[in-house]
């Protein structure tokens, strides 16, 4: 049994207690007679009259007391209380009439009375209960999430459902060269840019329904399906990512203008299970995730500075969002320790949001990558010539460019059973 259940059985024998003690010394004998009597001038009665049934009187009231006291605690919305409690009130009224029209005389107004007095506890005590959970909350979340989802989340009152193993998206933002970063202005100034880099991040994602996990001067990183359970978590991310890559390219211009260096931003973002639930210690205690999903997010992430990329996603993204968006593909990859290869995809907007010529861009480079993969070099090489769009910087073709121009002079030596195609995941 919860709090709230204890407080709603502690409410209802409150309210029942003096409700019994007043019946038994008469104090409704002269209501039950004059609803007796309006009874027999309103409708037809049966031939012996009413019989009024005591322990029906006792088990209503009873049973109403405790329905709502437990109503008017869980449920949040005051309206939404007040509208059972009204409800509640018609059809005890209703009851009465019912029971007159079958021989029996039940007075509502000691159901009616019980109804309304644990109801008003119920508020008063829910209110608390709310609050203080609220309270407790804040503490955890105040900053990590948006306003909106932070009373949805309150609303829910069951905080265990937050401890489990469920499947989330991660979604890193990394300040790539931020060592470079370091070392070629004073303290000060780059405090004041990495400030500015994870403020404008962070506001970013937060507003969007992204979880605020971690954040420092290197990287951010967010969640989608945690705390609050989302179906469409990878959905949702992909989503926030192709409108998050020009914002990263705005950030980028505004460090350059206010500190003189040029800053290079990576999002990647990848989809699995992961054991989410409250950890740390004392002070230390935050809710997070554990597991493969986060590291990966954070090893791809990396990768858009050897691409030269904004947004990467994974096989497992891609799988549960390629109805919904626009990519193209890079390399197979595996993480050290493991021989099982993923694909790595890069994002490139919504679906139906690009171009004709980005599409037919597309096409060409997503063919060009096909062909080098199966040795065919010369094809390759005309595919991502044709991938190619006059007055626009496209780096990851370049990357892929010169890695066909390094096999066809036979500069490429990769490990044994290695694919060309193919890198391991460097630990981050």
């Amino acid at each position: 049994m919860n709090r709230n259940h204890a407080a709603a059985m502690f409410i209802g024998v409150l309210v029942c207690i003096p409700l019994l003690a007043l019946y038994h010394f008469g104090f409704f004998k002269s209501t039950a007679e004059w609803f007796a009597v309006l009874f027999a001038r309103g409708f037809i009665l049966p031939a012996g009259g009413l019989k009024q049934v005591v322990l029906l009187q006792y088990g209503y009231y009873t049973v109403m007391a405790f329905i709502s006291a437990w109503v008017c605690i869980e449920m949040t919305s005051q309206w939404r209380r007040f509208a059972f409690l009204l409800g509640g009130t018609f059809l005890t009224v209703s009851f009465s009439c019912i029971m007159a029209m079958s021989g029996i005389l039940f007075e509502p107004i000691s159901g009616s009375l019980a109804l309304w007095f644990a109801g008003i506890a119920g508020i008063a005590v829910g209110g608390s209960v709310n609050a203080y959970r609220c309270h407790v909350m804040r503490d955890y979340f105040v900053g990590r999430l948006s306003t909106r989802q932070f009373e949805e989340l309150a609303d829910q009152n069951n905080p265990a459902k937050m401890t489990e193993r469920r499947e989330i998206t991660v979604l890193t933002c990394r300040l790539l060269n931020h060592g470079e970063l370091s070392t070629g202005i004073e303290a000060p100034q780059f405090e004041e840019l990495a400030t500015h880099f994870q403020r404008s991040i962070t506001e970013f994602l937060i507003a969007r329904g992204a979880y605020l996990d971690d954040c420092n001067p290197r990287q951010i990183r967010v969640f989608f399906g945690f705390p609050l359970s989302d179906e469409h978590h990878a959905l949702h991310a992909v989503q926030v990512a192709a409108v998050l890559r020009n914002h990263i390219a705005t950030v980028a211009r505004e460090i350059e203008q206010r500190f003189g260096k040029k800053a290079q931003i990576g999002v990647a973002f990848s989809t699995g299970p992961a054991v989410c639930g409250l950890f740390g210690v004392s002070h230390f205690e935050s809710f997070s995730a554990v597991g493969d999903v986060i590291d990966f997010s954070s090893q791809l992430c990396v990768l858009n500075a050897e691409y030269g990329s904004k947004v990467l996603l994974s096989a497992r993204t891609y799988a549960l969002v390629k109805d919904a968006a626009e990519v193209r593909p890079m390399e197979m990859v595996s993480t050290v320790g493991s021989s099982q290869m993923s694909e790595v995809y890069e994002l490139l907007a919504e679906k139906g949001t690009l171009p004709e010529a980005d599409i037919r861009a597309r096409d060409a480079f997503w063919q060009g990558v096909v062909q080098y993969r199966k040795g065919e070099l010369k094809q390759a090489q005309e595919s991502f010539a044709s991938a190619a769009i006059e007055g626009r910087e496209d780096l990851p073709l370049k990357y892929f460019v010169e890695r066909v121009e390094a096999a066809q002079k036979g500069r490429s030596s990769p490990a044994k059973d290695t694919p060309q195609h193919s890198r391991k995941l460097a630990a981050t």
